[in-house]
């Protein structure tokens, strides 16, 4: 039964993640204005070092602890994420329409 709830974690991982840094930026750049260049170069830092810290994390885990600690690391971690993504969503997250390039009639 394992096995199964394993590949039905992962599914619906995939499926609600799958838009997920298409969104993040989006909300990003609404919160940024107009430095949202500098905003969206700052979250591809953050992105990558977030993979390279996952790394080292699982890596330390692994070696002083073993795998069982993983599901305990990631319930901290996914506890984090929505906790960030909560408090965020009055400034990132607003409804309506994105504000765009102003465009000229002409």
């Amino acid at each position: 039964a394992q096995p199964i709830l394993v590949y039905a974690c992962v599914a619906i991982w995939g499926l609600t993640f799958g838009g997920a840094a298409t969104l993040l930026q989006t909300a990003l750049a609404d919160s940024a204005g107009d430095g949202a260049d500098v905003a969206l170069s700052l979250n591809v830092v953050a992105w990558n070092s977030v993979i390279a810290g996952g790394g080292i994390l699982g890596g330390v885990l692994l070696d002083q602890w073993g795998a069982q600690t993983f599901p305990i690391a990631m319930a901290a971690l996914l506890a984090l994420g929505l906790s960030i993504a909560w408090r965020a969503r009055a400034q990132g997250f607003t409804p309506g329409a994105r504000q765009g390039p102003a465009v000229s009639p002409h």
